[in-house]
């Protein structure tokens, strides 16, 4: 009996489960098996047929009643695993694969069997797998036709060059009391906090050394510094401190952010700009993802497209933005 279902659907199913099921192998490894004893072997009737070689991609290395699955096959499958699978399939072996498969194409043949591919629910599943695939086929065809050359990369590079800036910063970190708040509560109250903050900013601004700042005022769970200066791209920080971060001059202080857990600011240390041949593979990417769009959009213009916009309207009411949240505050540096 053939197996009804398309082979990509098969392979589909069996790479949802295998992760874990490798997962699974790699944690409780099982016990080692007995030798097999050996069976009386019964007179051939006819000549057999010879056996595909032992690294043969047609060598048959499982069956389920009439299904057989060859080594190519199971290599196939192998090479589409993701990283995570991989590397359980490195941890625990082939054979947790070959339990998983054969778990697969039982399901499958009792569902043969009980004709549940003829139902709407499961034609549709398989249909929307059939859709997906073909999607993702098509795309990484594209994803591959696409053609970069190097004076793209370094024009690209050379109208995107902030993009591509670096910022060393200290940041300082006052942590704020609630209100209302016990005693022993982590933090100062707003008015101490603001103090705090305005006397780091003086000793920083009088040109003290940074380890005696962060000796002076460094205090667990209530004020953090970066003794040791960090690098930062942009986007990285809140918008207030990322943009004092890149438009403020090596040495200057920005000014407070003030939320209503912390009192943060930065003091610029130095800017670089990376090189092109650092972050070319950055801009291939995007070069190839912004002709993938316009690929994608001439591709619906040839096509007639239609959205019912009744159905598919945005929310009915917009959706507030969610409120600012303070910076996590940096490990306290070692005494």
């Amino acid at each position: 009996m053939e197996n009804k279902y398309p082979r990509f659907l098969v392979i589909a199913i069996i790479m949802l489960g295998l992760a874990a099921g490798l997962q699974a192998a790699a944690q409780n490894p099982a016990p080692a098996s007995k030798p097999a004893q050996k069976q009386p072997s019964a007179p051939a009737a006819a000549k057999a047929a010879p056996e595909p070689a032992a690294d043969s991609p047609e060598k048959v290395v499982i069956k389920v009643a009439d299904h057989k699955v060859t080594q190519g096959e199971i290599d196939f499958l192998i090479s589409n695993l993701n990283p995570q699978g991989k590397q359980a399939l490195a941890s625990a072996g082939r054979r947790p694969l070959g339990e998983e498969y054969v778990k697969v194409l039982l399901l499958s043949h009792q569902a043969e069997s009980e004709h549940l591919e003829a139902t709407p629910e499961v034609r549709e599943r398989i249909e929307l797998q059939r859709t997906q695939m073909l999607a993702q086929a098509e795309y990484e065809k594209m994803s591959n036709d696409v053609k970069i050359s190097p004076d793209e990369v370094g024009k690209y590079y050379s109208a995107h060059q902030p993009d591509y800036q670096t910022a060393q910063v200290r940041e300082f970190v006052v942590i704020k009391k609630p209100e209302g708040a016990k005693e022993n509560t982590p933090g100062f109250a707003a008015a101490d906090a603001k103090a705090k903050a305005d006397a780091i900013r003086k000793a920083l601004t009088a040109g003290t050394d940074i380890k005696k700042i962060t000796q002076d005022f460094v205090a667990a769970n209530a004020v953090m510094i970066d003794a040791d200066p960090r690098t930062i791209r942009r986007g990285q920080l809140l918008a207030p401190l990322d943009k004092s971060a890149f438009e403020l001059k090596d040495g200057e202080i920005s000014e407070p952010l003030e939320t209503p857990q912390a009192i943060v600011f930065l003091q610029i240390v130095s800017h670089q700009t990376a090189e092109q041949k650092d972050v070319a593979a950055d801009i291939e990417n995007k070069i190839r993802q912004q002709k993938l769009e316009d690929e994608m959009a001439d591709l619906r213009k040839k096509t007639d497209v239609w959205l019912d916009e009744d159905y598919f309207k945005g929310p009915s009411a917009p959706v507030p933005p969610a409120p600012p949240q303070a910076p996590a505050p940096p490990a306290a540096p070692k005494p």
